[in-house]
């Protein structure tokens, strides 16, 4: 009897007793759980040690290890269900290109202008990024301009960092602000490479404080030149005219590819992509709001 009744009593507790939910916190692949989330320190990198994700400091001391556990990080573009006209999240525009050639991509270079403030601020996040992902899908290296809030900070202003996702895990550097009609320079470069073991470096290489270090990945190979949005409401949320990625070039480690890019545009919200230019060298491609 006695068992039985403190049996009772612990079920009735159990809610009480609970862990608390797991904040989550917004990133370029929508809210993932804030223990999931880390600040990379300047000089600091993310390593690839087998199954396992480290983040170390410029000393190289470990300050968090992770499993990798291969999940996806392209947040497809869906409707907003809490928006007032039926515009969609996630990747709604992009231009992207494949390498499917022997030779490892060495660097992707795109240039960009921070655009003006959005007319309206209704708490939206806007980002727009060149990146690289490998074949597998799991993980992306951005160097990114954030409109809007974020994990990393930010509010109704821009301000830029880079980005490592690689599984459930995410990595960023700290924000710096940017005006608008700033320029913008953002790499990827392939730094070395042993067999299947690859070391990366993003960075606005015009603005300090924004590089960021990933090693021992797998190759990455899917290029694209991206706009990725959260909590847009009205057409007011975006930036007035257009974003015009230019002078992008890419190089494998053989030379220049041949480069053609293909395109996605929103059709629920009017946002598009145009290729301007086509190509390795001196590419431009558009996305007008």
């Amino acid at each position: 009897m006695v068992a039985a009744f403190l049996l009772a009593a612990l079920s009735l507790l159990a809610p009480a007793l609970a862990a608390p939910a797991v904040q989550s916190v917004l990133t370029p692949y929508g809210l993932r759980p804030i223990t999931n989330v880390h600040a990379v320190p300047e000089g600091g990198e993310v390593r690839h040690v087998g199954s396992e994700i480290h983040l170390v400091d410029a000393s190289g001391t470990v300050l968090h290890v992770a499993q990798n556990d291969g999940t996806k990080v392209r947040e497809a573009a869906t409707p907003t269900s809490d928006a007032v006209e039926p515009l969609a999240t996630g990747w709604i525009a992009y231009a992207y290109w494949y390498n499917t050639g022997s030779s490892a991509i060495n660097s992707f270079k795109t240039t960009w202008t921070v655009p003006a403030v959005p007319a309206k601020n209704d708490g939206q996040t806007l980002f727009t990024f060149n990146s690289i992902e490998p074949a597998s899908g799991d993980a992306i290296l951005q160097p990114v301009l954030q409109y809007g809030p974020s994990a990393a900070g930010g509010g109704s202003y821009y301000a830029v960092a880079s980005w490592y996702l690689v599984g459930s895990e995410t990595y960023y550097t700290s924000p710096v602000k940017v005006s608008s009609g700033a320029t913008l320079d953002g790499i990827i470069t392939l730094t070395s490479s042993s067999g299947s073991s690859y070391n990366y470096v993003t960075s606005f290489t015009n603005i300090s404080g924004t590089s960021l270090t990933a090693t021992g990945s797998a190759q990455l190979v899917w290029a694209t030149e991206t706009l990725e949005v959260y909590g847009v409401v009205s057409t007011s949320d975006f930036p007035t005219g257009s974003t015009v990625f230019s002078a992008i070039d890419i190089t494998t480690t053989s030379g220049t590819p041949s480069v053609t890019w293909s395109t996605v545009s929103s059709s629920t919200d009017g946002v598009t992509t145009t290729v301007n230019t086509q190509g390795a060298t001196n590419a431009e491609i558009t996305i007008t709001y």
